[in-house]
């Protein structure tokens, strides 16, 4: 298993069709890469985009130039060889660190896994040595 910081972004939108196209011909009009992306409503007619992009200068760059408010954190992604129980080691330590995740996202393929882990602010330096992240 591998374990590594990354700084993730998330904008505030309307929770309405197209919102989460504008989001995407925007950076690909930008060329912006990401390397994950979620985004759902929280009520109210609002939404939130979370996003990890390959190239945090030029996503912030589109994100300046398209007048969108960016709110910056910080999230783990942990990798390795799909099999059963592969976040087992991961999560238990955390808990047993007293680390509470706030969200984890995870896909498999190919035999290999991805999993992005979010942890409260407070709490990213100590998550960070017990994931062992670069």
């Amino acid at each position: 298993m591998g374990a590594r910081k990354v700084t993730y972004y998330a904008i505030d939108t309307e929770d309405r069709p197209g919102e989460g196209a504008k989001f995407a011909i925007t950076l690909r009009d930008s060329k912006v890469n990401l390397k994950g992306l979620w985004g759902f409503g929280v009520g109210q007619g609002k939404a939130k985009i979370f996003c990890v992009p390959q190239n945090a200068k030029k996503f912030t760059g589109a994100a300046k130039k398209a007048g969108w408010q960016v709110a910056e954190g910080t999230a783990f992604f942990v990798s390795g060889t799909d099999k059963v129980g592969a976040l087992v080691g991961p999560l238990t330590d955390l808990g047993h660190a007293g680390i509470n995740i706030h969200a984890v996202d995870v896909i498999a393929l190919s035999g290999k896994y991805g999993a992005y882990i979010w942890v409260d602010e407070k709490d990213v330096a100590s998550a960070a040595a017990v994931l062992k992240a670069k």
